[in-house]
């Protein structure tokens, strides 16, 4: 997750009085997972996040918070969810999600993809958005191939 905070893991873990065994141990992950994400030395996965938050007892939000202006799969980790939770509320396949989420597919009912994600639809909208400017700019950065024609 690109907007975690480390400092802010370690003021909430030493505010609820745990050492680092004690936290990962609420959170079921490994000790070194936290000292690691306490340093930043790693950023943790959006499950990892979310195990950290749930054992303190706080919000995601407050160990990762949003960019300005998140895609749809940033949304998601947000959220802490996965692929298949969403393919799971809608009734698509994971694949489908991941093609949505990086722009590649478009929905016919935005309503419904909205409240998988838990968001209006707005503000899925303006997520999927995003990711399908996000995909457009990866795809220009791309080196050009020669097109290997005869002249």
């Amino acid at each position: 997750m690109a907007t975690f905070r480390p400092d802010v893991l370690l003021t909430q873990r030493e505010a609820a009085g745990l050492s680092c065994e004690q936290l990962a141990m609420l959170a079921g992950i490994s000790p070194e997972t936290v000292r690691r994400a306490e340093k930043g030395k790693s950023k943790p996965s959006a499950r990892v996040t979310k195990a950290l938050a749930d054992a303190l007892g706080r919000r995601v939000e407050e160990l990762a918070p949003p960019a300005a202006q998140l895609t749809l799969k940033q949304l998601r980790q947000h959220a802490g969810g996965t692929q298949k939770d969403v393919a799971g509320r809608i009734g698509v396949s994971t694949q489908m999600v991941s093609r949505v989420e990086n722009g590649v597919y478009g929905v016919k009912d935005p309503d419904r993809w909205a409240s998988a994600y838990g968001v209006s639809k707005a503000k899925w909208m303006k997520a999927w958005t995003a990711g399908r400017e996000d995909r457009r700019q990866r795809i220009r950065a791309q080196p050009k191939k020669s097109g290997g024609g005869t002249t």
